[in-house]
């Protein structure tokens, strides 16, 4: 691609809000043919560097209520097509599946500290692998799930084969907004902007690229990036994150399944409130040692992943930050961060929902990783144009993996509408909006 010629749509953050963009954008069939898509990750180690490598993979159609419901909905089906067009099953892991919520030792704890999640109908299961009391969460709308690293690479792929350029590299600067009239008219026109990047490929130069629209979708970052390009700040924190991957025993197999646990009679605390508040734990929820609403999603490759254990670390790292909940200035460094105490709070966690993610039973532990998810002050995603030519789509929390695919459409209708028409949209986010919020809204 040659920075000289005709503007370029830049979609800064490669995660999967930024790659769903550029995949509906690449696809759409009022993109001009001669307009340049590039793609901007900040990260050395690869598209996807952070959550949406790292997240479990759910998706559900029913579960959002307004404002992202109609969303919800769009990307669902957007799920469903991606899958049937890029061999989803075979290549991420589409697969739809049910859902469970239980209830472990009695009592009332909470199956999620931050979703909100659907009545279910009580159900027994005989040679149950699950511990505890049963609902059927599934109700008739679709819910599945994906491999979300996996989908990452396998849209991506597909894209760069429609033409996108990826760039590894920061952002340095984004020109202001420059109109000139014209002297031979009363019209005016619009001189595009420019953005400068630094490629760790080459750290000596830096590419000047003009620039028809600007797309922020870099997670819990975007308000970093808008400070750095001098662009309207937003109201965004973020959701600190472990996870595991664990093996059963061998012959176990597992059923196409989503359980969201509460694990009573281990006293653990809420990691996150319900409004998605991140705190760090008190001494004697430390000692007790339980993920107390653990989230476990079964894999077609016979993985079970475990989520759920939303507390801020308390690993000490030499890790650069002036960002909330320890958060890195680069996704690089986020599993420095890791923390083998919150890690071992998951497997028993784990293992106190199945006998089969026992690791004293036979389990092993595949992986553990450590992510940051983006919220709100409400918790619903933003999604908009933040000023003329510049829009952005962050916010999603721990629905970023279900809402990507119908956001990166109602992002590429955004961005493609033409210049002064209300653009039509396949989904209704007029309560998405990045302005919605006060300028001192509670973070």
């Amino acid at each position: 691609m040659s920075q000289e010629e005709s503007p370029s749509i830049v979609i800064i953050g490669a995660g999967i809000i930024g790659i769903s963009s550029a995949y509906y954008i690449l696809t759409h069939p009022a993109r001009p043919k001669n307009t340049n898509v590039v793609l901007v990750e900040n990260a050395t180690s690869g598209i996807a560097p952070a959550a949406s490598s790292w997240a479990g993979g759910f998706i559900a159609e029913g579960w959002q209520d307004d404002p992202s419901k109609s969303l919800s909905s769009l990307s669902w089906n957007c799920h469903v097509q991606i899958a049937r067009n890029l061999g989803g099953e075979a290549n991420f892991g589409f697969r739809q599946c049910s859902s469970t919520g239980l209830r472990v030792g009695g009592g009332n704890q909470s199956r999620s500290a931050y979703r909100n999640l659907p009545n279910g109908k009580k159900e027994v299961l005989h040679n149950d692998w699950l511990v505890g009391e049963r609902e059927d969460l599934t109700g008739t709308l679709g819910m599945g799930q994906i491999d979300p690293r996996l989908y990452c690479q396998t849209v991506h792929k597909h894209c760069t084969d429609l033409g996108l350029t990826t760039i590894f590299g920061e952002v340095k600067y984004l020109s202001p907004p420059n109109t000139s009239s014209s002297s031979s008219s009363s019209s005016s026109t619009t001189t595009p902007r420019t953005i400068l990047i630094s490629p760790y490929s080459s750290p000596s130069t830096q590419l000047s690229i003009p620039v028809s629209s600007l797309i922020i979708t870099a997670g819990p970052w975007s308000a970093r990036v808008c400070q750095q390009l001098s662009l309207p700040s937003i109201q965004l924190t973020n959701l600190p994150g472990h996870s595991v991957l664990i093996r059963p025993p061998e012959r176990t197999e597992l059923p196409a399944e989503c359980i969201f646990a509460g694990i009573s009679g281990a006293a653990v605390g809420v990691h996150a409130s319900t409004s998605g508040a991140a705190r760090s734990l008190s001494l004697d929820e430390l000692d007790e040692g339980f993920t107390k609403s653990p989230e476990a999603f079964t894999r077609p490759n016979g993985l079970v992943y475990v989520a759920g254990e939303n507390t801020i670390p308390a690993t000490e790292r030499a890790v650069k930050t002036t960002l909330p909940h320890k958060l890195p200035l680069n996704a690089d460094d986020v599993q420095e961060l890791l923390d083998q105490n919150l890690v071992t709070r998951l497997l028993n966690g784990a293992g106190a929902i199945s006998p089969s993610m026992n690791i004293h039973n036979g389990a092993k532990l595949e992986r553990a990783k450590f992510c940051y998810r983006p919220i709100t002050p409400d918790g619903a995603p933003m999604i908009g144009e933040l000023e003329p030519g510049v829009f952005i789509a962050t916010g999603h929390g721990p629905w970023g993996i279900s809402l990507a695919p119908g956001t990166g459409k109602v992002v590429s209708e955004l961005v493609l509408a033409p210049r002064g028409t209300k653009p039509r949209l396949s989904a209704d986010i007029s309560g998405l909006s990045p302005h919605r919020f006060p300028a001192k809204a509670k973070l």
